[in-house]
């Protein structure tokens, strides 16, 4: 899977993984940080931000992912590896399966344990929205306070969104 990233500086590589529902952009200040002295990948993982959408979306899955970008960006000697939330999952599955490719790991904002499920107000919020039928910004945020009550919520979600043109009409539909 061809994954969207952005890219940062010059020397060691540092790659960075966003957390459920976020996007490579979560963590651009941190990464023009780290660029001052490393070469900088902020990656959407499947099914966020840019990259393309598939059914399979699991930890072995996310980690091949990460293994495939590694490879089409020559990183055969390893990167360092900074992951956040469902990130940390991902970068610690790809250290088990890769450790050769795994200079050093940060992980952030999770731990190597099993978690009770949640989200489902957000999930079953995004899966009822139509964005077809959702003409703005505005309509969007307007479903998500029906399900989601916390504010920064919504706008955290609503990053995700983007405008689409199809034959001149607008719209959103998901990034």
């Amino acid at each position: 899977m061809e994954l969207n990233y952005k890219t940062f500086g010059q020397g060691d590589p540092v790659i960075i993984l966003h957390g459920l529902f976020g996007t490579l952009d979560n963590w651009q200040t941190i990464a023009r940080q780290l660029a001052e002295s490393h070469s900088v990948f902020m990656l959407d993982q499947r099914n966020h931000g840019r990259s393309p959408h598939a059914e399979a979306h699991d930890y072995p899955t996310l980690a091949e992912d990460l293994r495939q970008f590694m490879e089409a960006h020559w990183m055969y000697d390893g990167a360092h590896v900074i992951g956040h939330s469902m990130g940390g999952k991902t970068a610690m599955q790809f250290a088990l399966e890769h450790p050769d490719l795994v200079k050093k790991l940060v992980v952030v904002d999770i731990a190597p344990k099993a978690y009770p499920g949640g989200h489902f107000e957000i999930f079953e919020a995004l899966q009822a929205m139509d964005l077809d039928n959702i003409a703005d910004r505005k309509e969007a945020e307007a479903f998500l306070a029906e399900h989601i009550k916390e504010v920064d919520v919504r706008q955290f979600l609503m990053k995700n969104l983007t405008r689409k043109n199809r034959g001149g009409e607008g719209g959103l539909s998901s990034k």
